[in-house]
């Protein structure tokens, strides 16, 4: 195994290109694996340089680890930012395939700057995703657990030594190959309502925008629904028109020139009014909608249920298999979407700091953990 380390703004094209044919192989790969992907958040979104460890064994490609030491040279890191909700390594599928390797590729990569490191934290570590599946089979072959995650394998995992394995929230997907897509029952009875009421005001039509001569204009639309209402008021308004760094983030995702990404935007128009948007990326048969917003002047006629219950129903012309809301936030619980967890994982050295740090860590998650249960 051989590991080179890389400034993000240094990689050679034909590391790209390899960086490209590994995201390929790997068929359920997602849009925050991909190379355009980070070098959006390199130029716009990280905190610090960012870093990317090649680690190789021959001529082949086997991972690429993202390494942002914005907590200083001691820590070693995934790039963290609120609009970041997902992350993962990227690795080959003999690495998913040897857990014992992946540990020793883990290993090297961060020991490449320098052995003097305390620890490594992947924050919004996706669960489905091969390097996390493959890591916790060995973790958990180490403690002489089982596969499966529930809160007593999550316990036995913080033990582990080195480890700290903790969820931190979930990530809501739909299933769009299932015969009863949602939404289902009264919650589409009532959308069919809605839809209805707001006919009444105008003609509805789906817009759904992959063209990149469109996607500028297409961009415009839905920036200004983002920014709609509270979100777009005040001086430290959220919304990303109101964030110069946000806004060259998200207009970058619309322009990659590595294949394997593609951009769209959906726009919900009721005649010549854009009511509701959606940003999203496909990735293979995945949709992953980043950001979703809706014109809170039509707030009464729910046009972004409308709009996503319209994606929803067109995903099988357009070959989508998943949806992904990236999130799981509370609305979508009357859609009853799939959910699975998200995590945090924390990697400490033997050193008496590492040892500390993870002690330390681990007291965080006990106390955060009975706070929780006694609320």
């Amino acid at each position: 195994m051989d590991v080179e380390l890389i400034e993000s703004n240094a990689i050679s094209p034909d590391q790209l290109e390899a960086w490209r044919q590994l995201f390929d192989k790997d068929a359920d790969a997602r849009f925050y694996q991909h190379p355009h992907w980070h070098q959006c958040i390199a130029e716009h979104l990280s905190p610090a340089q960012l870093m990317l460890g090649f680690l190789t064994v021959g001529d082949q490609l086997q991972m690429v680890l993202p390494l942002c030491s914005s907590a200083g040279d001691r820590h070693r890191a995934h790039p963290l930012h609120d609009h970041l909700s997902l992350n993962d390594v990227l690795i080959h599928p003999s690495l998913a395939n040897n857990a014992d390797q992946l540990l020793k590729a883990i290993r090297l990569t961060l020991d490449k700057p320098g052995t003097g490191w305390w620890d490594w934290k992947v924050s919004n570590l996706a669960n489905s995703g091969s390097f996390t599946q493959t890591l916790t089979k060995a973790l958990m072959s180490k403690n002489n657990c089982d596969s499966a995650l529930d809160d007593n394998k999550t316990a036995q995992l913080n033990a582990s030594d080195n480890w700290l394995l903790t969820q931190t929230r979930e990530s809501a997907s739909f299933n769009c190959t299932s015969d009863e897509r949602a939404p289902t029952g009264k919650l589409r009875r009532n959308l069919r309502r809605l839809r209805k009421q707001l006919q009444e005001r105008g003609e509805l039509r789906v817009e759904i925008v992959v063209n990149p001569e469109q996607l500028t204009d297409a961009y415009e639309h839905f920036l200004a629904i983002e920014a709609s209402g509270w979100k777009g008021s005040g001086d430290k308004a959220p919304a990303i028109s109101a964030n110069p760094e946000l806004k060259a983030f998200y207009q970058a995702l619309l322009s990659p020139s590595i294949a394997g990404i593609e951009p769209q935007i959906n726009l919900l128009w009721c005649d010549d009014i854009c009511v509701a948007a959606q940003f999203g990326i496909r990735t293979s048969s995945c949709l992953s909608l980043l950001k979703i917003g809706y014109n809170e002047e039509y707030a009464r006629y729910s046009p972004g249920y409308l709009l996503l219950e319209s994606i929803l129903d067109k995903t099988p012309e357009h070959g989508i298999k998943t949806l992904s809301l990236v999130t799981s936030p509370p609305w979508a619980e009357r859609w009853h979407p799939d959910t699975e967890p998200v995590w945090q994982l924390n990697h400490y050295n033997s050193s008496p700091i590492g040892t500390a740090l993870h002690k330390l860590d681990d007291l965080k998650h006990v106390v955060k953990k009975r706070l929780k249960q006694a609320a």
